[in-house]
């Protein structure tokens, strides 16, 4: 896995890096002290996991996430524990306090190598959603997902189901890590539990909506926002 390391405190750095190194299957790319220098790099680099602080200046860990469109695998390592509710909101596969001792450092790191790698076609903004793919892993191979064949995503806890038109898949992570990989121009989240293709929705009431034949409840939070688009286009 290619690795950033984002932290404003060198020391950090250094035991990050240390760490790494001990590390089978593990490459450090760059480290970088704060988040803004950091951030054309990991939009225009193939990162698989980043070291992420927060506490930092300019840019904070937390809206550093919120602004990578497709973000990698991220680990949060804080001092702080009060950031954590918020961090594990935005998909983040571990969150360390510092000091980072080694044992805590490798049981992070195997779980973001067991967390299927979603990257998106560096061509995907110029592309229809149809040509959109990417490789899910199924056992010991990577099977190719095509965008256009989803008609949404069911989360359960720390596994996602994935319904395209004629058959399921079952992938290991949570629902928001799936779904954030896709444009918001064709998917929404209407439930907490679910993401739908905007353009799969068949018909709709006040509480549900209908997708390749299947019902799926709206959810008070994700409501307006589903009806103010649905809305445009009524005839």
């Amino acid at each position: 896995m290619n690795c950033v390391i984002i932290d404003d405190e060198p020391l950090a750095i250094d035991i990050l890096t240390k760490h790494l190194k001990r590390t089978e299957g593990f490459k450090l790319l760059k480290s970088f002290q704060n988040a803004f220098e950091a951030l054309y790099y990991v939009q225009t680099q193939s990162v698989d996991l980043i070291f992420l602080d927060i506490q930092m200046p300019r840019i904070n860990g937390l809206q550093f996430i919120k602004i990578l469109k497709y973000p990698p695998k991220i680990i949060v390592t804080t001092a702080y524990k009060e950031f954590a509710l918020e961090a594990l909101e935005q998909s983040v596969v571990d969150y360390l306090l510092k000091p980072i001792p080694y044992d805590r450092f490798l049981l992070a790191v195997n779980k973001a190598l067991e967390l299927p790698l979603v990257r998106p076609s560096s061509q995907n903004e110029l592309q229809p959603r149809g040509r959109r793919y990417f490789f899910l892993k199924e056992g010991h191979t990577s099977i190719k997902i095509v965008e256009d064949d989803i008609c949404y995503l069911h989360g359960d806890r720390n596994y996602c189901t994935i319904h395209l038109q004629t058959e399921k898949k079952y992938a290991r992570g949570n629902l928001s890590h799936y779904g954030n990989q896709f444009s918001k121009e064709s998917f929404m989240r209407v439930h907490k539990s679910y993401f739908v293709a905007l353009d799969r929705i068949e018909k709709f009431d006040s509480e549900s909506l209908w997708v390749n034949g299947d019902c799926i409840p709206i959810g008070r939070t994700y409501k307006r926002a589903l009806m103010d688009f649905l809305s445009k286009k009524m005839l």
